[in-house]
């Protein structure tokens, strides 16, 4: 959880965005000082402008190499691990490219558990990116399931150690989707997972390479019958390609509406819409 009030000196392992950080810290500094101000802070740091700090934290500029140490001088971290941890974290929310967002990621959760500083960042990123923890959820509604690890390994067709299907579990009853039932041993609980955007966005690209492989492994060895795979080459442009692409929406809404209410549930599918151009898309 990151913090919202500044009636105490912020921490930086409190936070996963180091600009609501800047932010607090400044509103922190101008409540227990009214002459604190953005020139004081672009003062103390060495900065030339006076608003350097207001556009970082408006997210209109971001922390370079040089400004990052000026910052830090600014911010008068007193441990080494803290400002180590700052530079970690400006890292991880400025970075482009999805494998390394989710490496810097991960590098960011294991320095707050070093902490005790405890999350759910991790098993909701798990959830989202993991196809094994999705088919467990959906799995625990069918109607013969049983809480036996063997007994989930072989529904995922052996392709699940028994060590991540108790990781997934412990996970996705850590954050709210499964809890113990008396009879059944565990069922779908009720709540709603409730993940920041960022992690949305980042497990996205994970999810789908997993999926996209599982595809292939299927229809390369899988039963033809209990399969269906179609596809088709179209010309494109950019109007239809917004009708397209909403009309496919709507159609994994009403697959999600056909599905949601099923009685006696007896197995788990992977239901995959792709779109993409084949052609270099014309500006």
């Amino acid at each position: 959880m990151e913090t919202t009030q500044n009636s105490h000196n912020p921490q930086i392992r409190d936070y996963m965005d180091y600009r609501k950080f800047l932010r607090d810290f400044y509103n922190y500094k101008k409540e227990n000082s009214a002459d604190y101000s953005y020139r004081v802070f672009s003062r103390m740091a060495g900065l030339g402008s006076p608003s350097h700090l207001k556009m970082v934290v408006d997210g209109k500029r971001n922390l370079t190499h040089s400004t990052l140490g000026k910052y830090k001088r600014a911010l008068g971290f007193k441990k080494k691990r803290d400002a180590h941890f700052f530079d970690l974290l400006v890292s991880y929310n400025q970075e482009d490219n999805n494998d390394r967002k989710i490496e810097l990621f991960q590098a960011v959760i294991k320095e707050k558990e070093k902490q005790g500083v405890s999350l759910l960042a991790k098993e909701q990123f798990n959830f989202l990116s993991q196809w094994h923890y999705v088919a467990i959820y959906v799995l625990v509604d069918c109607h013969d399931f049983k809480n036996d690890v063997e007994w989930i390994a072989s529904r995922l067709r052996k392709k699940v150690s028994s060590s991540n299907i108790e990781r997934a579990i412990n996970d996705l009853i850590k954050i709210g989707l499964l809890e113990y039932d008396g009879q059944k041993g565990l069922r779908q609980a009720s709540g709603a997972l409730d993940t920041p955007e960022e992690i949305h966005s980042m497990a996205v690209v994970p999810y789908h390479q997993n999926m996209i492989q599982l595809a292939l492994n299927y229809l390369e060895d899988g039963q033809v019958s209990l399969r269906e795979f179609n596809g088709g080459t179209i010309p494109m442009n950019k109007e239809t390609l917004v009708k397209l692409k909403e009309k496919l929406r709507e159609f994994r809404k009403e697959i999600n509406l056909m599905t949601d209410k099923l009685d006696d549930v007896t197995d788990v599918y992977q239901f995959n819409m792709q779109l993409f151009p084949l052609t270099e898309v014309h500006g």
